[in-house]
């Protein structure tokens, strides 16, 4: 059974101007990344500095780019920052997290939920208190404001509960539904999720434009295991051209990308989620 699916993010804005951040290419901003070059005691020093100023500016001031926020304690919304994880691989889902949030003169911040038709305000106070709440993500303000927005937005319109807890990968409750207003699906059967897989191999730039998540029975959750969703991030080939492997992000470690073999892949999968460009045509296909 197929369902629909959507994504997206962020941005903000100052007073009644934009926050002068550039949304640049996620792989050539980061700062974190190892260098061959040997450094000097001096350039070690000032590298280390640099990199906490960063990480400290990522952590308080949303940019329009997710960059790790690392999932928190009990908030059991591995489905949310999944998707943003995936969107933020595509061009259309950058540019839907940098245009997601907007801040006022007084650093409160508006989330535009398109696809609800709805704007949803995250207060200083409550992004702060968020902050402090260990069941949220940690690390990106761009991820935190999500959560919150979403989870504000889920108990007005008493979804799921109200709970961020669980979610499917499709369908008008997901992040890229809310951010967009477009549908997306999701799958168990590998006849479909191969062919999107190899589109996205042979497009490993944009990933042709798909945002991916798959959930999976997580062991090393807890002692009995649990669902647990995770980011599509690449898809690589061998030499005859058939899926060799799978690059995957789990939020509890967003600065750790690993691999599964196609075989493991396939094992595994529980639910597959895809959403393409919104408007699209490939998109008008799906829905």
């Amino acid at each position: 059974m197929i369902n629909n699916i959507n994504k997206t993010g962020q941005i903000f804005n100052t007073s009644n101007q934009n926050l002068v951040t550039q949304q640049q290419n996620s792989e050539s901003i980061s700062i974190f990344s190892d260098s061959s070059k040997k450094l000097s005691k001096e350039e070690k020093k000032a590298l280390k500095q640099a990199e906490k100023e960063e990480r400290n500016r990522i952590k308080n001031n949303p940019d329009g780019i997710i960059q790790g926020g690392r999932q928190g304690s009990s908030a059991g919304d591995c489905w949310l920052l999944a998707q943003m994880n995936s969107m933020s691989k595509t061009n259309w889902g950058k540019e839907a997290l940098k245009n997601a949030i907007t801040k006022d003169a007084d650093g409160n911040f508006t989330v535009h939920f398109k696809g609800a038709n709805k704007d949803i305000t995250v207060t200083l106070d409550e992004f702060k208190k968020g902050q402090k709440n260990s069941k949220f993500s940690s690390g990106d303000a761009d991820a935190l404001l999500l959560e919150i927005a979403v989870e504000k937005h889920f108990k007005a319109e008493n979804i799921n509960s109200g709970s961020i807890y669980g979610n499917d990968l499709a369908g008008e409750d997901s992040l890229q539904y809310l951010l967009t207003g477009a549908k997306g699906r999701q799958t168990n059967k590998e006849e479909v999720y191969k062919q999107i897989l190899l589109a996205m191999a042979k497009s490993p730039e944009n990933n042709a434009g798909i945002a991916a998540t798959y959930i999976y029975y997580d062991q090393a959750q807890g002692s009995d295991g649990i669902s647990h969703a995770i980011s599509v991030q690449k898809v690589i080939l061998n030499d005859k051209g058939d899926i060799k492997e799978v690059v995957l992000l789990d939020s509890y470690k967003p600065d750790s990308p690993f691999k599964k073999s196609y075989g493991q892949f396939v094992r595994e999968l529980q639910c597959f989620g895809y959403t393409t460009k919104p408007n699209s045509k490939q998109q008008q296909i799906q829905n």
